[in-house]
This record gives C-alpha cells, sequence and structure tokens, in this order.
C-alpha cells in the first residue's frame, strides 16, 4: 500500500506523494535510512521477493524496479 503524506502548514494541510527512488530491474533488495543523516531513521532492509515496488515503514518512501515505474505513477494518480 502507498501511503500519501500529510505536510503541515500555517494555513492547509497539503498531501504529497511519497519519495520514489527508481532501482533496477535486477536489484533484488534495498536499504533505507530515511536521508538526512540524523533525522533520518535506523536503517532496515527490504527485499522485492518477486515484487517490483516495496515501501519503507518508516518513511514511506518508496522503491521500484525501473519496470514498474509508470504503474506507480497511475496508482498515485488514481
Amino acid at each position: 500500500m502507498i501511503t500519501k503524506v500529510a505536510v503541515l502548514s500555517q494555513s492547509s494541510i497539503k498531501i504529497s506523494d511519497p519519495e520514489v527512488i527508481t532501482v533496477d530491474n535486477d536489484i533484488d533488495g534495498v536499504s533505507c535510512d530515511g536521508g538526512g543523516g540524523a533525522l533520518g531513521h535506523p536503517k532496515v532492509w527490504y527485499s522485492f521477493d518477486s515484487r517490483d515496488l516495496v515501501e519503507c515503514a518508516y518513511c514511506d518512501r518508496v522503491f521500484i524496479k525501473s519496470r514498474s515505474k509508470n504503474k506507480l505513477k497511475s496508482l498515485l494518480n488514481a
């Protein structure tokens, strides 16, 4: 499931799409630390396990294999 993130501002709530990182089709797994050094999260590892998309449970980053990037665009626009 792809989660959209609510970003609070002074006057409104803006829903933003998650950060999407495209990886090569032959990659079996990825790691995520949230980026931003000390502002990130503990490093976690995810395996694609015959899927083309994985989502970080901490920061909602989406890692997607390049062959499926167009599928993700249609999911986010739904």
